[in-house]
């Protein structure tokens, strides 16, 4: 384990993470209520007011938007609603997939209907097809909208993790010892206890975790041409009317990005920093769990027994020691 760096990336990125989920609101100058801040006074206290964005300073470490919320408060903030939605999205489609795909290749019915679902959607990359979707009138007007996102980003993905699980179960079919188990008159709750889990679970939780940063990935692409999980339409002035992000997320800070990365630099680079750095962890953290499991399979790992129980044993080896002394 120490001689894989990606896992240790993996495991201390996620670390961090972890805090800015649970403990954001009481880390040092994080403004849990993101207030925005429509002016602030100049540093001569007298009539010198500033209008947002303000550039990063002692009181925004990391610079406010337009509506001059502090960029720092937004992004830690914001981890828990980002990683939420991913880890949902990520979640559910793996509870489908994975029946979804074993049941592919045992039965030929679930194997066509894996086909068709991949021939459908894998035409063109996801990020299509949401636009396609969710640029339809009824999904933008829909009080329910961010449940209708994430419903059709599961199904969109579920061909694709089906079609992992379904390679990797066929895969294990192919060997000699399953036909073994297969002859010795095995059932199938056996042959997934015995065969399929022990031998497909290293993969399936690396690229579940994988997965997890390719949807970091896809919402900051729809982020840059503004569009959100939950969003909500407002008037500018009849008859024009727009798109406001209704929740604290990452991608909020890519909208407008053309502009903003002229203007305003410091808006779209640390929202754009902060997602392909949790794009980097999971996926680290995916090929470390990935590379940990097959040294771990070739031997070059020695699993060691949990600290307590070596601890136990070392003391009745002291004990059974002094007592054999006391005895001569």
């Amino acid at each position: 384990m120490r001689k894989i760096p990606s896992l240790w990336i993996g495991i201390i990125g996620c670390t961090m993470f972890a805090i800015f989920f649970f403990f954001g609101p009481y880390l040092p100058k994080v403004d849990k209520n993101v207030t925005p801040h429509s002016y602030v006074v100049g540093p001569e206290s007298n009539l010198d007011f500033i209008l947002p964005p303000y550039v990063p300073n002692k009181d925004f470490i990391l610079g406010s938007d337009k509506k001059g919320r502090d960029i720092y408060s937004a992004l830690i903030m914001g981890t828990r609603g980002t990683l939420s939605t991913v880890f949902s999205i990520s979640v559910i489609t793996f509870l489908i997939a994975i029946p979804l795909g074993a049941a592919a290749a045992h039965l030929s019915f679930f194997r066509y209907i894996l086909q068709g679902w991949n021939y459908l959607f894998s035409r063109l990359p996801v990020f299509f097809y949401v636009i396609i979707i969710s640029t339809i009138p009824f999904f933008i007007f829909s009080p329910h909208r961010a449940v209708w996102m994430i419903s059709f980003l599961i199904i969109f993905e579920l061909g694709k993790v089906g079609e992992v699980v379904y390679k990797s179960v066929k895969l294990i079919q192919n060997t000699t010892y399953y036909e073994a188990g297969i002859l010795a008159g095995s059932k199938p709750i056996g042959l997934w206890k015995r065969y399929y889990w022990p031998n497909c679970y290293p993969q399936w939780v690396a690229y579940f975790v994988q997965h997890i940063g390719s949807m970091l990935f896809l919402l900051g692409q729809l982020g840059i041409f503004g569009i959100f999980i939950s969003q909500s339409l407002s008037q500018q002035g009849s008859p024009a009317y727009s798109i406001d992000n209704t929740a604290l997320v990452w991608p909020m800070f890519l909208f407008d990005v053309l502009i903003d990365f002229d203007a305003f630099p410091w808006v779209p680079l640390f929202g754009s920093m902060f997602i392909t750095l949790s794009m980097f962890v999971f996926v680290s953290l995916g090929e470390g769990i990935l590379e940990y499991h097959l040294r771990k399979h070739r031997g070059l790992i020695v699993q060691r027994k949990p600290f307590l129980f070596r601890w136990r044993k070392q003391e009745k080896s002291i004990y059974k020691e002094d007592k054999h002394n006391e005895a001569g």
